[in-house]
């Protein structure tokens, strides 16, 4: 069953850090991403779905003092976690708002409409992207960072590691998400009436000991979703063994192993 605000990974404490965690690896494609997409000094910027918000964070640094970041979330808890961290980094040309930006009425319109890994979690994305690009001016952008899991795999086979990367997505399909929409970003976007967007894909990739990291992107959402596992017949406490989970993983992949990580899509278009 999907959370009532659509986001099927809930919003636990827990999951919280999971998020933290995951931008330290994730953060620096995002930034490329935005980059490239023409995200610069000076823009007002209305992000979507903003979680633990670090992305809202990382656009406040791109756009400087003379920017604006207004991020959003229909989660209260998130809301109020990112405004915690917000405050501890003094951060002035950073708020937040609690609601669904879809349906939201703001101030002005923005220079760029961004989200990560929020798509995934809408029952019609195009919907949701033809409905946010009323909040930009005329040649404003919209930006969407989303994932393809089918990327995810290892070489040789690290069987543990495939196997909780099907325990993953099994999970997020349970809860009625999409594992694949990073592949269809451009699809979502023409049908949402935007001309065809330009696409990026990155990855995380590591080999031997140093893949612990791109290991940790999996197993600590194994942690968060093992109640979610349970109570959908996808796997137990006793199966997973998750205190020893990673370094079996690490084990597996030993000297020579590489782990590659489910594909980062973005896609952006000039509205």
């Amino acid at each position: 069953m999907a959370a009532t605000d659509g986001y099927v990974l809930g919003h636990t404490n827990a999951e919280l850090k999971r998020l933290a965690t995951q931008a330290r690896l994730i953060d620096p494609i995002t930034r490329r991403f935005l980059v490239s997409a023409g995200i610069k000094e000076g823009m007002r910027i209305l992000e979507v779905g903003s979680g633990a918000g670090d992305v809202a964070i990382l656009l406040a640094g791109l756009v400087g003092p003379k920017g604006e970041i207004v991020g959003t979330d229909p989660a209260l808890t998130a809301i109020e976690a990112a405004e915690e961290r917000v405050k501890a980094s003094s951060l002035a040309n950073l708020m937040f708002r609690h609601g669904d930006p879809t349906a939201m009425v703001f101030d002005g319109p923005f220079d760029a409409v961004v989200g990560r890994y929020v798509l995934q979690f809408m029952p019609d994305p195009s919907a949701a992207i033809a409905r946010l690009s009323s909040h930009l001016h005329h040649g404003g952008i919209m930006f969407f960072h989303e994932l393809d899991w089918e990327g995810a795999r290892s070489s040789p086979p690290v069987p543990t590691y495939e196997r909780v990367c099907g325990w993953i997505t099994r999970t997020i399909e349970g809860g009625g998400a999409q594992i694949r929409l990073g592949a269809h970003l451009a699809s979502a976007f023409e049908r949402a009436g935007l001309s065809t967007p330009a696409l990026r894909l990155e990855s995380v990739i590591a080999s031997g000991p140093a893949a612990i990291d791109a290991i940790h992107l999996v197993t600590d959402l194994v942690a968060t979703q093992l109640p979610n596992m349970e109570r959908m017949g996808i796997t137990n406490a006793s199966e997973v063994e998750l205190p020893t989970l990673a370094q079996r993983i690490l084990a597996e992949v030993g000297a020579d192993g590489t782990l590659i990580g489910r594909a980062e899509v973005a896609a952006w278009a000039v509205v």
